[in-house]
């Protein structure tokens, strides 16, 4: 795939090079006009996005956020772009492709059994139609671009295509998707020497996240295209994976491709995994079915979590107030490994955002019974206190980015490693949150963290040489390290996009 890039001085006109734009960025204040487009399917004409990497202060004022968010529009717009040149640059790949290393950006080799083009990552795909329809939602809104109706119609085709490969998949695999698939939907495990051997999903299989990411995009997907019969069948998928994970039907299909996290399913360990993305899942069908069903589907997931990962009312006193378990044993309590137990604080995080995205739409609904208001209100007060305590465990100051693993015991971090995508889901948590404070020391408080996530994410993640996409993973000390924190395919717009478009919602609406 070739690619070209022009960086331009406002003042000046002269043209940098890829190389030496990081170094032009720095002595130009971050404040620069980038184009970036595939030379192969350009036949729009591309649209310049205006990005000037704004930093926070602690307590940003209204305009200062509406400053900084117009980065977040020129992320969302690039991302979007991105996606659409990759996916019509290889028109026989009917998949969303993000293969290339976020930290050389270069296309990962077609011969890569883990990285190439061959491996569909279930998780990604499901994500990736969900972000789609995600962004193009907002630019029907929002757009005024030159390309406006162009990229319209290619992101309503790649929705399409991608809805209907992934129908496909589950129709081949009795009802199912999985982590790794061959591009004609084969399940496949990967061996320690690249070796694939298939893997057969049947009826009786349980269901697993590429199922919850699938359901969610699938069903998204068929909502946006008005598609009746495909609504009935995605809304059926997604009740099915609840059910399934309420029934104990579920296993992670998550393969370990970080020696440092330990996802591989261990008898007697729980995570709150499921339930929690599951809230996600409640608050489309609630935004868009509007019934009462879907209501209390996501109040009792939320109840689950709180009730099961979550230190309320002191019932475990050898830990914090409001500290967030990663597992639970069979017997309901915190899971101990060698002594330690794991929290891990970006999904803590990435809980409040969810719940509270939930509770702002239920709010609006008039199916929500005065019963459900009245438990939504509780739910929304003990978020700023999960907020409060899990980033205080998480985020890392110096270096700028929230750990993979604390331990509850030592408190001290047992995985240091920093992925990108804690810190803009927390950023989505921290103006939900500042949405529903009951005062001016919480309101405040919630400022403070989106803009330390906001200038640690800008400062040290996003790449204006590349997208304005993200590192995946840093390193405490500060260096980018090639670790992959899931899959080592790009975000399709997944957690930064869709969290970035919340937090542009909630700015607007800002006095």
């Amino acid at each position: 795939m070739t690619k070209t890039f022009k960086a331009t001085d406002r003042n000046s006109n002269i043209l940098y090079s890829r190389r030496d734009f990081l170094a032009a960025l720095a002595a130009l204040g971050m404040s620069v006009t980038f184009l970036e487009f595939n030379l192969s399917c350009c036949d729009h004409k591309p649209t310049p996005i205006s990005y000037k990497g704004i930093l926070l202060p602690p307590s940003p004022s209204t305009e200062q956020l509406r400053e900084a968010a117009r980065d977040y529009k020129a992320i969302v717009m690039t991302t979007l772009q991105f996606l659409v040149d990759r996916y019509f640059g290889n028109p026989d790949y009917h998949w969303i492709d993000t293969k290339l290393s976020l930290i050389t950006g270069e296309d990962f080799q077609e011969d890569d059994p883990l990285r190439g083009p061959n491996t569909v990552y279930g998780w990604i795909q499901g994500r990736g139609l969900e972000a789609l329809v995600g962004h193009v939602r907002w630019l029907r809104e929002h757009g005024r671009e030159e390309n406006f109706a162009s990229l319209l119609h290619k992101v309503d085709r790649i929705i399409r295509e991608v809805l209907k490969q992934l129908k496909a998949a589950r129709e081949k695999n009795s009802g199912h998707l999985f982590f790794f698939m061959t591009p004609h939907g084969q399940p496949f495990l990967l061996d320690l020497s690249g070796k694939r051997p298939p893997l057969a999903l049947t009826s009786s299989s349980p269901y697993n996240y590429s199922d919850v990411f699938g359901a969610k995009g699938m069903f998204g997907a068929a909502q946006y295209l008005r598609d009746q019969e495909e609504m009935l069948q995605a809304k059926n998928y997604c009740l099915r994976v609840v059910e399934g994970i309420w029934a104990g039907n579920f296993r992670s299909d998550q393969q370990a491709l970080d020696p440092k996290n330990p996802v591989t399913p261990v008898p007697g360990r729980h995570s709150h995994g499921p339930f929690m993305i599951s809230i996600d899942l409640a608050a489309i069908l609630a935004q868009y079915e509007r019934d009462s069903a879907s209501i209390e589907m996501g109040l009792k997931l939320i109840r689950y979590v709180l009730q099961k990962h979550v230190n309320l009312d002191g019932r475990w006193p050898n830990l914090k107030e409001y500290d967030f378990v990663e597992f639970i044993n069979d017997d309901g309590c915190p899971y101990q490994d060698s002594g330690r137990i794991i929290s891990d604080p970006g999904h803590a995080l990435e809980f409040v955002g969810l719940t509270l995205k939930f509770t702002s739409i239920c709010k609006q609904l008039i199916t929500t019974t005065p019963e459900q208001h009245a438990e939504i209100k509780k739910i929304e007060k003990l978020m700023f206190s999960i907020l409060k305590q899990n980033f205080a465990n998480g985020f890392q100051p110096g270096p700028g980015g929230i750990c993979k693993h604390f331990d509850l015991v030592t408190r001290t971090s047992i995985n240091s490693d920093m992925p990108w995508w804690p810190l803009p889901e927390t950023m989505r948590g921290a103006l939900y949150g500042w949405q529903v404070a009951n005062t001016a020391d919480q309101r405040e408080f919630c400022l403070s963290v989106l803009s330390k996530c906001h200038n640690a994410f800008i400062q040290h993640y996003v790449r204006p040489d590349l997208n304005l996409m993200a590192y995946q993973t840093r390193a405490v000390d500060g260096s980018v390290v090639d670790t992959i924190p899931a899959t080592p395919d790009a975000d399709p717009g997944y957690h930064t996009g869709l969290s970035l478009l919340d937090c542009l919602a909630i700015i607007e609406t800002m006095l």
